[in-house]
Order: C-alpha cells, then structure tokens, then sequence
C-alpha cells in the first residue's frame, strides 16, 4: 500500500506540474509575443511541451530510486528489433483504428486535438520541424519516461502486470485533460505498457510513442482526418487487423514466467 500511495502521490505531484508549467510558458509567450492562443497557435505548443516534458522528466529522475537507469527500465530490455517494428507498426494502427472510430462515433478529437491540428496544418516547414522534434519526439520521451518507466514499474512492485499496466494506463490518460482525448492515450497506455512488460524495458515503448506521435504530426499537417463514413469504417477494419497481429506477436513472445522481474522490481520499488 506504501508503494501505491507513494506512487499516486508522484503523479498527483507531477498532474499539477505539468499544467502549473504549461500555463506559466504559455502565457509568458503569448504576452511576449502579443498574440492570442489562436493566432500564437505554434509559439503556445513550442512553449507549452517542452515545459510539461521538463517536468515529467525531472519528477520521474528524481522520484526513482537509485540507479535510475535500472529503477526506470532504460536498458535494452528482451526485444529484438523486428519485434520493436511490428509493435511501432501496431501503435500507428490502433492510433488510426482510434481516430476513425471517434470520427464514426460522431464524438470528434477533442478541443485540444483540433487546436493542435489547425496548429501544425498552418505551420512553416521550419515550424512544422520544430512542432516534430517537440510533439514527436521530447513529447514521448518524457510521458513513457514517467508512465511507463516509473509508474508502471513502481506498480508492478506489488501488482501483477494487469492492474499496474491498466492504473499508469488511466494516469496517462488522466493527464491529457480531456475526457475523449484522455480515453484515446488511456488505450495506448495499455498497448505501450504492454510493450513495455513484454520487452522489460521502456525503450521500446519510446519508440513506438515517438513513431505514433511524429505520424500524427505529420499527417495532420499534410493530409488531415479522414473524412467519410465508408473510408473510416474500412480504417477500422483494416487498422484492427494490424493491431490484433501485432498484439498476436507480443503474446507469443510473452514470458514465460515474469516473476523474476517482478522481484527485480520490487527490490527497487519501495516509496520514495
């Protein structure tokens, strides 16, 4: 209990952080700027991640414990590297299969993705760079840092690889701010902390973020949603097939017996 206490109260730390941060950058841009959130679009998020991605990178450095490269699982880990594509390949097909079913649903993405989208369609080459180097690339890095790295493995100190993966899951989409936003990252949460207890290793998780984040990036600014009933609904079926083979593959390669690293975890998973 100790642990999971300790645990939700990092996050909590780290939920106030991130948005605490966001608001201060933001804000201090735009009023340097003059510009509004609108019309200062690609200065707010050039401001805005990179103080969320300091703070998340920072809390989980800081709230591991020591050595933090093992504590936070940045080693190799135990998968290979056709398996790491196939997984890549299944987060930008779940990420897909996601997006047209919100689309079907009539739900839409949210504010926040539909400011990000305007946002990286308007952008200069030059902005549309930066706006991958900062979403596409610190972005990740620093979420599957504290969700996957920290959070996922301080859990599974004392939980089994199901609730632990499900719990940082809920947190990461919990600090995405919106209820549609927050349930699409909470679903790839799960698929990445999978991939995480399937490879021992937050590194493959990190790519797979990265790949998903700067495909989003790009793909928004050059050819936007998909449009059309037809099209999406065939989106979903094809994209659900890739993720089912991806998934197919993570199970075949599960270990068999994850105990020892659980006692691996738990040895440095006590409160901070």
């Amino acid at each position: 209990m100790r642990v999971i206490l300790g645990t939700l109260l990092v996050f909590g730390v780290a939920f106030v952080s991130v948005f605490g941060l966001q608001l201060v950058a933001v804000t201090a841009v735009l009023s340097w700027r003059g510009e509004t959130l609108e019309d200062g679009g690609l200065a707010a998020l050039l401001a805005g991640v990179p103080a969320s991605s300091v703070a998340l990178i920072a809390i989980a450095w800081l709230a591991a414990r020591r050595p933090q490269r093992e504590s936070l699982r940045l080693g190799p880990g135990r998968m290979r590297g056709p398996d790491a594509a196939v997984m890549a390949a299944g987060v930008l097909a779940l990420s897909q299969a996601l997006e047209s079913l919100v689309l079907l649903l009539g739900l839409g993405p949210g504010p926040t993705l539909e400011w990000m989208t305007r946002t990286v369609a308007s952008a200069t080459p030059p902005g549309l760079a930066l706006a991958v180097i900062v979403v596409g690339l610190l972005a990740p890095v620093a979420e599957e840092l504290f969700f996957r790295g920290y959070m996922l493995t301080r859990l599974r100190a004392v939980w089994r690889p199901g609730p632990a993966i499900l719990m940082s899951a809920l947190a990461f989409g919990i600090i995405h701010g919106e209820w549609v936003h927050g349930l699409l990252a909470a679903v790839i949460g799960i698929y990445l902390g999978l991939v995480t207890e399937r490879a021992d290793s937050v590194t493959p998780a990190i790519v797979c973020h990265a790949v998903n984040n700067t495909a989003s990036v790009l793909l928004s600014a050059w050819l936007g949603s998909p449009s059309g009933r037809a099209l999406n609904a065939a989106l979903v079926t094809a994209m659900g097939l890739v993720v089912a083979w991806a998934l197919l593959r993570l199970w075949r390669g599960w270990p068999a017996e994850t105990e020892a690293s659980a006692v691996g975890i738990e040895d440095r998973g006590q409160a901070p």
